[in-house]
């Protein structure tokens, strides 16, 4: 029988993910030792911690796992990462020891694409605005103005499971889709049944742009000024990647001056100041960073990665892999 660590702490969030049903299954896989801890581990605890483990189930706030952390895992062969970019975690020392990583990205990744999707549509319809609308005067104006996603021509910044995702649910819009990637060849964009372009084309002919680039030194400030000043009026920027992707200075000079639109759910400052220029845009929607699972969508994150702790050990395909590569193109 293997020796499985749960090493999420014992807590709400925690119980969000592995729910009564999942810790069933789990504990039907091998011996497991519960972590009892109200709250993360530390790098010192997590490493005693790991001593005699063959696999590990660990979540949001689980320390980096480097040659210190590893220096006692004499027997670690899978981490089971029931969140979804695993770029906070995996190392090369982890991958150099052998030790096999899954996640729950795809179900990460469906929930950020929904949330994607219901952020464009509230945009468009003007949501926020007409409910206030409704709460202070009763009815809508008479020049109340919304618009529609169909037939819009759309620009996805950056090409992962999300925009993967993404590009599958716009679908039944009758959308044109325009996608700018790094990696992604003309070739594969057409498969998928989009067209490649560059940011300056993108920015100049979509009626909404949709960002889901990862954080990296590449792409700090990848949409400046220059790219927002070719927008069209009127056009929607949406941001449910990483805040520091976009010049939030500029963006809100931008919306603020009703040129352009935005729906944003990240920022460069998390949680947003409150002296943000951004909070007194009028056409703008802000979120809290909710764009990712929601709680119904947690557990099935969770039991993809405890679906893979079965097939390691019944030497199956792991279905969840996150190999070497795929993890140095994940976001912080």
């Amino acid at each position: 029988m293997i020796s499985i660590l749960q090493a999420m702490p014992c807590c709400e969030s925690t119980r969000t993910f592995l729910t009564q049903d999942n810790i069933r299954f789990l504990s039907t896989l091998g011996h497991v030792v519960w972590n009892t801890r109200t709250s993360p581990m530390s790098p010192e605890e997590f490493r005693e911690a790991l001593t005699d483990m063959d696999v590990c189930v660990c979540g949001w706030n689980t320390p980096r796992l480097d040659a210190y952390v590893l220096g006692k895992a004499n027997r670690l062969k899978l981490v089971a990462y029931t969140a979804g970019s695993v770029a906070k975690v995996a190392t090369d020392d982890m991958y150099d020891r052998g030790i096999r990583i899954v996640s729950g990205n795809e179900a990460f990744a469906q929930s950020v694409a929904e949330g994607t999707m219901a952020y464009m549509l509230a945009s468009l319809r003007r949501l926020g605005k007409y409910q206030q609308y409704m709460a202070d005067t009763g009815w809508k104006p008479a020049d109340f103005q919304t618009q529609s996603l169909l037939g819009k021509t759309v620009g996805i910044v950056g090409y992962g499971a999300i925009s993967r995702y993404l590009i599958g649910m716009l679908r039944p819009f009758q959308v044109k889709i325009k996608l700018f990637s790094r990696h992604a060849t003309a070739e594969e964009a057409q498969a998928m049944g989009v067209e490649k372009a560059d940011l300056e084309e993108i920015f100049s002919s979509c009626d909404i742009v949709t960002l889901h680039c990862a954080r990296s030194p590449a792409n700090h400030h990848l949409i400046d000024d220059r790219l927002l000043k070719r927008m069209r009026p009127g056009a929607l920027l949406v941001n449910t990647s990483r805040g520091d992707v976009v010049d939030e200075e500029a963006l809100a000079a931008h919306v603020c001056s009703g040129r352009i639109r935005a729906a944003l759910d990240v920022y460069e400052r998390e949680p947003l100041p409150m002296d943000s220029p951004l909070r007194s845009c009028e056409d703008i929607l802000l979120q809290p960073h909710l764009g990712g699972p929601t709680m119904d969508r947690r557990p099935v994150a969770a039991r993809l990665v405890l679906d893979d702790i079965q097939r390691f050990i019944e030497n199956q395909p792991l279905e969840n892999e996150i190999p070497r590569w795929r993890s140095k193109t994940m976001t912080k």
